[in-house]
């Protein structure tokens, strides 16, 4: 039977496999959530001056909005 102190190690060598996993993978999803938005917004932002591009007349101005 295990005494006290091996318990004590096996308890802090799971927690370190733990905190390690978690350092590692944390760091990782927040990279890919950030990679993620920037592309998002990229789209957004370029899609809206494809817009703004389309909506000006061959002289070159921009017509009224229809609202």
């Amino acid at each position: 039977m295990p005494g006290h102190r091996d318990v004590h190690v096996e308890v802090l060598a799971h927690l370190g496999h733990y905190l390690g996993t978690i350092g590692f993978f944390l760091p990782a999803v927040l990279l890919v959530g950030l990679v993620v938005g920037a592309v998002v917004r990229d789209r957004r932002l370029h899609a809206r001056e494809a817009d703004e591009d389309a909506a000006v007349t061959p002289d070159g101005t921009t017509p009224p909005r229809a609202d």
